[in-house]
């Protein structure tokens, strides 16, 4: 009876490990899943960014995709922002060659990249994409550019589509007032700087796992 006692419970040793390392195992295979699924993610975003961004002619950086202007009334001015300083919204203009030509730059248009932040304590949220003909062409000196955005871009924050469903700003700048980091840094009016921390968050089973990697990658208008 001893004996019997004694391997019941080498037995039930031996099972309490298996399980533990199964169950390690599985946590580990959901992290795997959940890094594969933000890598995946990653190369949506580069991808598309890169694409347009080789295409466009120039680019401006905003605040913030509701945060175009600055002032009010008669001072009301645009709110883009200056080399060296970071924001949350970029819009990547196109021009047509053939119409500049004429001596007026006639923006034919406009697709805008945006982090809409749904955890301010995190400082995380959702990037979209929007992209929109201008049809028939506007010249870039007909109005402010927010006027133009504004003119054009009519859906809501949450209306275009999410290219990256977790993101968090990780751009700063000392001298900018800015409540978190940001996404997008405005690098000598040439190029955008590009650095975020993008997270997955995978249910499994009802387990929840949610992992994320920082990236760093930089962007330019060719026109």
């Amino acid at each position: 009876m001893i004996e019997i006692l004694v391997a019941v419970g080498l037995m039930s040793l031996v099972m309490l490990g298996l399980v533990s390392f199964f169950r390690q195992a599985m946590k580990m295979y959901y992290v795997d899943g959940a890094r594969l699924a933000v890598n995946a993610d990653l190369r949506s975003f580069t991808v598309r960014m890169e694409k347009d961004a080789d295409s466009s002619n120039f680019f401006l950086v905003y605040p913030g995709f509701g945060n175009l202007t600055t002032g009010s009334g008669s001072s009301t001015v645009d709110a883009a922002v200056a080399n060296g300083q970071v924001g949350d919204f970029l819009v990547l203009v196109y021009i047509d060659p053939a119409q500049a030509g004429t001596g007026a730059s006639m923006i034919t248009r406009l697709v805008g990249y945006y982090r809409e932040v749904t955890n301010t304590n995190l400082n995380t949220g959702p990037v979209h994409r929007f992209d929109v003909t201008i049809s028939p062409s506007v010249a870039a000196t007909s109005a402010p550019m927010y006027s133009i955005i504004n003119t054009y871009v009519t859906g809501s924050a949450s209306s275009y589509p999410v290219l990256d469903p977790i993101s968090q700003g990780l751009t700063t700048n000392a001298s900018q007032s800015t409540p978190t980091p940001a996404l997008f840094y405005n690098l000598m009016n040439r190029s955008v700087m590009i650095s975020t921390q993008m997270s997955e968050l995978l249910t499994t089973q009802g387990s929840q796992i949610q992992t994320g990697n920082t990236y760093n990658f930089t962007v330019s208008p060719r026109g």
